[in-house]
């Protein structure tokens, strides 16, 4: 015996009797008569070991520090041509590839793990880096070597000019792939004008499937509008479309193998990550912290073992599987139970122009009082001389799992 749910107009999820959902799964979630995909997607208890402990990232206390100082860096020149060696390598040999950009500290969902209850706007006033000044900021770390840019929050489709952003950051010479993360409330409507303005790939944040749920978390969220945006992403072809599930016991435990059933026949990657601990969530440890052991558990133990997803070379902390036969892909990503600091290799810069080194650091450095220099060229080269100068300050690694989560209050702040 088999139960339908219906999810979206994308995708059908047929459980065994025994792998009941809640009865309010059964609603449909968006509106209209658009045609589901054929097939249904089958959870298969299968037997299988149970999950495999993850091969731990080496420990990021262990490495050492380059020899001689960060000073000793190349001084400022001309932009690196794409696939040229980044002149951004920290004092442990690390090379920083990636940077994250927060474009917005504001968001329209309040996730219960993000933002403090009744918080309207905490982080101050709304003095965020113009278009201009963020061009200008990540041009100078382009140049020096980053070729990875992510458009973070809040929520980065808040900002009305957040196409002539991605516009101008995408055509900086030797960045090879801009990204995006949303909550996708606006990405149905967004979506195929951020794929005219360069956008290559999006991550979503779905923590569950129950619209119930979805609701609890997020304090105000409709599960189909962001559902519906995750069907407009796939249709608009952003390669790949990744969904963010961030793991909490009390919350989301039940829905971990009913994401991982999405890359069955979705070309979805599901990645689960375990909750990371702030000013303003810690209070939520206690009760809400689920490991991605556990995750992966839970999914081998419905599907079988997972396989390795062989998805070219690692760029990010998540280390890719595949459930046997599925189109998709699960990802864990795991600072807690598995820390992956040695192998860092981004950057973050803040919606008020500050450089972030390490997202738990217990500082930031201000880049925008440079932009004030009104000749170009030693504007470019003062800010290029700092940032470098600044690299031997990034951290060996979090110090989370010693209780210090440095400065950050939330992570609208960064956006994670």
């Amino acid at each position: 015996m088999s139960r339908l749910y219906t999810i979206g107009s994308a995708a059908r999820a047929v459980l065994p009797a025994g792998g009941a959902l809640p009865a309010v799964e059964a609603r449909r979630w968006t509106a209209g008569d658009a045609e589901p995909l054929p097939g249904a997607i089958a959870l298969r208890r299968a037997a299988g070991p149970a999950a495999a402990d993850f091969e731990p990232a080496p420990a990021a206390s262990a490495l050492r520090r380059a020899p001689g100082p960060a000073a000793a860096a190349p001084a400022p020149g001309p932009a690196l041509a794409p696939g040229s060696p980044t002149r951004l390598v920290d004092s442990f040999g690390r090379r920083l590839t990636y940077l994250r950009v927060s474009v917005t500290d504001r968001c329209n969902l309040r996730c219960t793990y993000c933002l403090p209850e009744g918080a309207a706007h905490p982080f101050g006033d709304r003095d965020f880096l113009s278009a201009d000044e963020i061009e200008a900021l990540v041009g100078a770390l382009v140049r020096l070597g980053i070729e990875r840019l992510r458009l973070t929050g809040g929520e980065p489709l808040v900002r009305k000019d957040i196409l002539e952003i991605a516009r101008r950051l995408k055509a900086l010479p030797g960045v090879r792939n801009l990204a995006l993360s949303t909550n996708g409330t606006e990405l149905e409507r967004m979506a195929p004008a951020l794929r005219a303005a360069g956008v290559d790939r999006v991550n979503v944040s779905l923590d569950t499937l129950d619209p119930e749920t979805f609701r609890e978390i997020t304090r105000r969220g409709d599960l189909g509008a962001v559902w519906r945006g995750v069907e407009a992403a796939l249709a608009a072809g952003f390669d790949p479309v990744k969904l963010n599930a961030v793991l909490l016991s009390r919350h989301n435990l039940a829905d971990v193998d009913r994401l991982a059933a999405l890359t069955l026949e979705m070309p979805l990657a599901v990645r689960f990550i375990e909750m990371m601990p702030t000013a303003s969530n810690q209070h939520l440890q206690p009760d809400e912290y689920l490991s991605c052991d556990e995750a992966r558990r839970r999914i081998e133990e419905r599907f079988g073992a997972l396989e390795p997803a062989d998805s070219g070379p690692r760029t990010g902390p998540a280390k890719a599987f595949r459930i046997p036969g599925a189109r998709g892909q699960v990802g864990f990503i795991s600072p807690l139970s598995h820390t992956f600091c040695a192998d860092c290799n981004r950057l973050r810069l803040t919606a008020r122009g500050e450089l972030r080194l390490c997202l738990f650091a217990d500082r930031t450095y201000p880049l925008r009082p440079l932009l004030a220099e009104p000749d170009a060229a030693r504007r470019d080269q003062a800010l290029e001389a700092e940032i470098l100068r600044l690299l031997a300050e990034k951290p060996a690694e979090h110090m989370l799992l010693q209780g210090n989560y440095g400065n950050l209050v939330s992570f609208m702040q960064i956006g994670g």
